[in-house]
């Protein structure tokens, strides 16, 4: 158990009315999940429809304004939905990054890890970010992210450390966030850099070199036009920007989706650069059971109290 929980329990979830989004689109642009049946991303191109194979509408629901001991007035709402702790804390802190391949998805995925994480003492801030809906969501979507650590770091109850977790294409940013050398966080109404003590990645994608044309919503462009953006928005490229950061890198056994070279291939890349890095695979665990609590929750507890 983390240190100031009381015990397994559901927290507390702040609530403030007229929050807006960073992203107008995260409200209302379907979720487009993977399914088991979906053909893995093994090192070659694929497509879109190969990785999106099934949609449903979740609209987001962004809650929450915070406040920081610095500013004499609250920040503007960003739509973050922060579930804090019972107990007096202070907590460490935690931003959940959802998946949907860029084009879909809304924290609405993260909810349940959220709460549950919020029952074991860490401070769980589930973000919105810019979707790849005819916009590119680079740099946006990272720049949403950052923003939100900066927040999460600067939220009273928390102890000032911050971990990124993000699943999926969610992972894909979430450790670009964690490598950032100081270039994002564009428009965030927080203006102090912060970049994540710890990174955990569940069944994430970290060369978007092998994903072929599926990053071009991201992207906005063909790497041969712009291969400088390219690589800016490759964890695998970045992975010798931050030597401090540790990482927790999780991967389902029965993954039809992602390959699991891309973990071992990025822990290798962040080994080698002087980062503290773990790889585990999950045993049974498919593609989008690797942001349920039941099935990752114990797993990222224990390792963030290790290394907390």
């Amino acid at each position: 158990m983390v240190p100031g929980s009381t015990g397994r329990g559901t927290g507390r979830l702040i609530r403030a009315a007229g929050a807006v989004l960073l992203s107008a689109a995260c409200a209302s642009s379907p979720v487009r999940l993977a399914t088991e049946t979906s053909r893995p991303v093994e090192g070659g191109a694929t497509t879109a429809s190969e990785i999106t194979t099934s949609t449903a509408t979740t609209p987001s629901t962004p809650i929450t304004t915070v406040t920081t001991t610095t500013a004499s007035e609250p920040p503007p709402d960003i739509g973050l939905e922060i579930n804090v702790p019972d107990g007096e804390g202070p907590f460490p802190a935690a931003v959940l990054v959802h998946g949907g391949g860029w084009v879909g998805g809304s924290p609405r995925l993260m909810r349940d890890l959220a709460r549950f994480l919020a029952g074991e003492g860490i401070l769980a801030v589930n973000a919105p970010y810019t979707l790849s809906n005819g916009i590119a969501g680079f740099p946006g979507a990272v720049d949403d992210i950052a923003c939100a650590v900066r927040y999460a770091a600067a939220i009273p109850e928390g102890d000032g450390t911050v971990a990124v977790i993000g699943h999926s294409a969610g992972a894909h940013l979430a450790a670009l966030v964690a490598l950032d050398t100081g270039l994002y966080g564009e428009g965030c109404p927080l203006d102090t850099a912060r970049v994540p003590d710890r990174l955990v990645g569940l069944a994430g994608p970290y060369d978007v070199a092998r994903l072929g044309p599926l990053m071009l919503p991201f992207f906005g462009v063909e790497p041969e036009d712009d291969p400088a953006t390219w690589a800016a928005g490759n964890p695998l490229i970045q992975s010798g920007n931050n030597a401090d950061l540790s990482s927790l890198l999780l991967h389902g056994e029965n993954d039809g989706l992602v390959d699991f070279r891309f973990a071992t291939d990025f822990a290798e890349a962040l080994g080698g650069a002087g980062s503290e890095v773990l790889v585990e695979v999950v045993e049974g665990a498919r593609h989008n059971d690797m942001h349920d609590p039941d099935i990752v929750g114990d797993l990222i507890v224990t390792w963030l109290e290790r290394e907390g």
